[in-house]
C-alpha cells in the first residue's frame, strides 16, 4: 500500500497549473465562495484557509502535510488525497487515471469513493453526474441541505437553463431526504416544488412540522402569484408547460384549514404578499370558491377594476342581488 506521507510518490507529475486554479476559483465563486472539498476539510477539523486550490508545488506540499498531520482516521485522509488526485488526474494523463490507481492501491471503500466522486463532480459543476453519485444507497448523506441548496441555486448562475422541468433537486430530495434544517433551504425548496405543482407542494407543506407551516405556505402563495420568483429557462416554454393561470386556479381551490385561510388573507392584504400582482383578486376569488359570499359582498378589498373582462364591482353587485334578503341573516353569514 502506498505511503500517503510520501509526497513525491503521490504527486509524481506536478502540481496545480494556473489554468486549473482559475477554473476551481470560478467554481468556488459559483458555489458561494466555498467548495464541498473545503467543507469536508472543515468537517475533519483541518485548517485550510487560503490553501485550496494550492498555488504551485509549495502550496500542494503544505496542504498535503496539513492533511497527513491531521488527527483524522486514515480512510478520511485517503478520501482527501483522492479528491486532490481527481483534480490533477486529467493533467497527469495516465491510464488508468492516477486517482483511480491510488483508490485501488489503498483499497478505498466504495461508499467513500462514491461520495468523493460526487462532491468532486459538484465542485466542478457537473450536476447530473454529481447527483448520480450522491444519491447512491451505499453512502451516508453528508452536507445534504447544502447540496440541495446548491442544486436549487443553479438557476441564479444560469448553469443549466434550469426551469420547472428540472428534476435534479427533487431527485436528490426524494433519495436522500435532507432535513431542511434552516429556512434558507426550506424557502427555495418549497418555491421549487410550487413551480412544478402547486397542489403537491401544499400537501408537502402539511407533512412538515407545525412551526414551519405558515412561512412555507406564504412562500407557496408568493411563488404561485409571482412567476419571477423562480426564473430560468425559456419563459414562453414554461408558460406552455404550466400556465400561471392554472397555478392560480389551483391555489384558489386548495382545501385550506381555517387557520391557513386566515394566514392567506393576512399575507395578501396586510403582509409581504399585498404587493404581489393579483393579491386582492386572489382573496376575493378564494371567498367565492369557498362559498363565503357574505364576506365577498361586504369586502373592503379593492382589487384592480377589471381583469380579463371581470369587473369586481359588477360581480359584487350581482352576488348581492342574488343573495337578496338572505344577505343579512345571521345563519347565512360566513
Amino acid at each position: 500500500m502506498i505511503d500517503i506521507e510520501d509526497y513525491d510518490a503521490l504527486f509524481p507529475h506536478g502540481s496545480y497549473t494556473e489554468a486549473l486554479r482559475s477554473d476551481i476559483q470560478d467554481s468556488q465563486s459559483t458555489l458561494g465562495g466555498r467548495t464541498f472539498f473545503e467543507r469536508l476539510l472543515d468537517l475533519l477539523n483541518i485548517q485550510w484557509r487560503k490553501m485550496y486550490p494550492p498555488q504551485g508545488d509549495d502550496g500542494l506540499r503544505k496542504l498535503h502535510k496539513r492533511i497527513c498531520d491531521a488527527p483524522s482516521p486514515l480512510h478520511y485522509k485517503h478520501c482527501l488525497i483522492f479528491y486532490l488526485l481527481r483534480d490533477l488526474s486529467p493533467h497527469y494523463k495516465t491510464s488508468p487515471e492516477w486517482a483511480t490507481q491510488f483508490a485501488n492501491n489503498v483499497h478505498l471503500e466504495t461508499r467513500f469513493w462514491t461520495f468523493v466522486e460526487g462532491i468532486w463532480e459538484l465542485d466542478h459543476l457537473q450536476f447530473n453526474n454529481a447527483v448520480g453519485h450522491l444519491t447512491h444507497p451505499s453512502i451516508i448523506p453528508t452536507f445534504p441541505d447544502e447540496i440541495l441548496l446548491t442544486l436549487l441555486n443553479r438557476r441564479h448562475h444560469q448553469l443549466s437553463g434550469m426551469n420547472e422541468t428540472d428534476i435534479l433537486p427533487l431527485a436528490y430530495y426524494n433519495c436522500v431526504k435532507p432535513p431542511l434544517a434552516s429556512d434558507a433551504v426550506r424557502q427555495p425548496f418549497v418555491k421549487y416544488l410550487a413551480a412544478r405543482n402547486v397542489t403537491e407542494a401544499y400537501y408537502w407543506i402539511r407533512a412538515r412540522p407545525d412551526h414551519e407551516h405558515r412561512q412555507l405556505l406564504e412562500a407557496l402563495i408568493e411563488q404561485t402569484l409571482d412567476h419571477s420568483t423562480w426564473a430560468g429557462g425559456d419563459a414562453k416554454e414554461l408558460e406552455h408547460i404550466y400556465p400561471k393561470q392554472e397555478k392560480a386556479i389551483e391555489l384558489v381551490g386548495l382545501p385550506f384549514s381555517e387557520e391557513e385561510e386566515e394566514w392567506l388573507e393576512k399575507f395578501l392584504t396586510e403582509g409581504k404578499g399585498r404587493t404581489l400582482r393579483a393579491a386582492e383578486d386572489t382573496v376575493l376569488m378564494r371567498r367565492i370558491a369557498t362559498g363565503r359570499l357574505h364576506s365577498f359582498v361586504s369586502s373592503k378589498v379593492n382589487p384592480q377594476k377589471a381583469h380579463n373582462g371581470v369587473d369586481w364591482d359588477i360581480l359584487k353587485n350581482g352576488v348581492k342581488r342574488g343573495l337578496g334578503p338572505r344577505e343579512g341573516l345571521e345563519d347565512f353569514k360566513d
